[in-house]
């Protein structure tokens, strides 16, 4: 592996551990409907995710940025925030 991969690898498992961090942080502003955090975490999320070839997780962060920014019912905002956590709940595990 070149020095280039390996070291987009080893930003890309600190990538996932953050957002396995995060994830603590969405159920929190979600308790606490703060959706401007909310909107901004997944935001940041959502434009990492595919750099790193998370493309699942990019959708969901995405999807409920979108939700927020449409003002959606809770259930669905809620319905998006859990497959948003299902997706963190996959990435691969630290080393």
């Amino acid at each position: 592996m070149a020095e280039f991969e390996i070291r987009m690898e080893a930003l890309r498992q600190r990538f996932a551990a953050r957002t396995r961090g995060d994830a603590k942080l969405i159920i929190a502003y979600a308790k606490v409907d703060d959706r401007n955090r909310l909107r901004d975490l997944c935001h940041a999320i959502a434009g990492t995710a595919g750099m790193f070839r998370f493309i699942a997780l990019g959708d969901a962060a995405s999807a409920v940025e979108d939700a927020i920014d449409a003002h959606a019912a809770d259930l669905l905002l809620q319905s998006r925030i859990m497959q948003l956590l299902a997706e963190i709940e996959r990435l691969p595990p630290g080393p």
